[in-house]
């Protein structure tokens, strides 16, 4: 009838040759027209099918001021207003969000002890800094790492519960500020820090997968030829590989000792940190220690023994500049003192020699 088909009617629509669309069943869901604007309805409507129908005017469409109507010739106000209750019954409203509601959200939130109050006060003047340099950045980078860390302990039921709380209270309080002139400076450096940690977390997926042992035998599939493809041969690509620990100039002998403490981290924290990769990380470190003035200073000033002070207080710096590209193997790091000196204490005498010289 429109000389096109069905498939193809979407995108005719939105030209300029067809102003409206005659519709007796169908695309209730799924057509999505923003610039659609008026709706004639000629037939009874209830239930989901009334907002389903209804809804096809809720979209927006920049950079036109669009304004919808509905011009009903059949159905009653308040059977569609009755359509529609159901899905509001989460609507928020004025009168039920009220500072106690908020207050109420925040203890919820503390209950799960994720957030150092700590950490919010230095999160929040780092944020108010005219120009924060990128080492204050990766600061706030570790502090939200550390209440990831901590919302990880939870199973995945109440990970989501602890999200869900945080989520409320932001959408509670940017309600309340909305619609009155409440203040309160702590609880707003709060809300700050949880709302840049909702945008950082990230849950996966939960349980320890599937457990098939003895569910599926060999005898319980059958072989079925598909389809056979022919063509030239596929030339095989040479296989990239990490660079390796020699390749940056460490010892034989500090790789051995890496590695040993690599598969012993893996061993009691029950991680699979590659130890190539790690390796070439904390190379990363003792390169940016190397850079460090006040190390040089130091060892150019003091014997190695007492030089160790100053390099196991600089190697958290180190870490959190480096956070970015290796975030949660230096996060474990910087919350284990042990682990760090056990791993980072192989440089020590490499980089005192080293800036000793210079």
């Amino acid at each position: 009838m429109n000389g096109f088909s069905e498939d193809k009617l979407t995108k005719e629509f939105d030209k300029d040759d067809y102003q409206v669309l005659l519709v007796a069943n169908k695309y209730q869901t799924g057509f999505d027209q923003p610039k659609l604007c008026a709706m004639y309805v000629l037939k009874k409507l209830k239930g989901v099918s009334a907002v389903q129908t209804l809804s096809r005017l809720n979209r927006i469409c920049p950079p036109y001021d669009k304004h919808t109507f509905v011009l009903d010739f059949v159905n009653e106000y308040e059977d569609i207003q009755n359509a529609f209750a159901p899905f509001y019954t989460t609507t928020l409203l004025s009168n039920s969000v009220t500072p106690n509601a908020v207050y109420d959200l925040e203890a919820k939130v503390d209950s799960y002890a994720l957030i150092d109050p700590v950490d919010v006060d230095n999160t929040i003047q780092i944020l108010y800094e005219d120009k924060a340099t990128a080492k204050q950045k990766q600061r706030i980078t570790y502090y939200l790492q550390k209440s990831k860390k901590m919302l990880d302990n939870y199973d995945y039921t109440q990970q989501k519960e602890a999200v869900t709380s945080m989520r409320r209270f932001v959408r509670y309080y940017e309600f309340l500020l909305q619609v009155s002139s409440f203040e309160d400076a702590e609880l707003h450096k709060k809300y700050r820090y949880i709302a840049y940690l909702l945008a950082f977390i990230n849950i996966k997926h939960p349980g320890m997968g599937f457990d098939l042992d003895g569910k599926i035998k060999a005898y319980d599939f059958a072989q079925k030829k598909g389809k056979e493809h022919k063509g030239e041969k596929v030339v095989s690509s040479p296989v990239v590989k990490l660079p390796t620990a020699e390749q940056f100039g460490l010892t034989e002998d500090k790789e051995k000792r890496l590695s040993e403490i690599i598969d012993e981290i893996n061993s009691r924290t029950g991680k699979t940190y590659d130890s190539d990769v790690a390796i070439k990380a904390m190379l990363q470190i003792r390169d940016i220690l190397l850079k460090s003035d006040k190390l040089r200073a130091s060892a150019k000033n003091n014997t190695e023994k007492d030089f160790e002070f100053a390099y196991f207080d600089d190697i958290d710096n180190a870490l959190i500049e480096g956070l970015e590209q290796n975030q949660d193997f230096f996060s474990l790091l910087l919350s284990n003192d042990d682990l760090k000196r056990e791993v980072l204490g192989i440089f020590t005498d490499e980089i005192y020699k080293s800036l000793k010289k210079e």
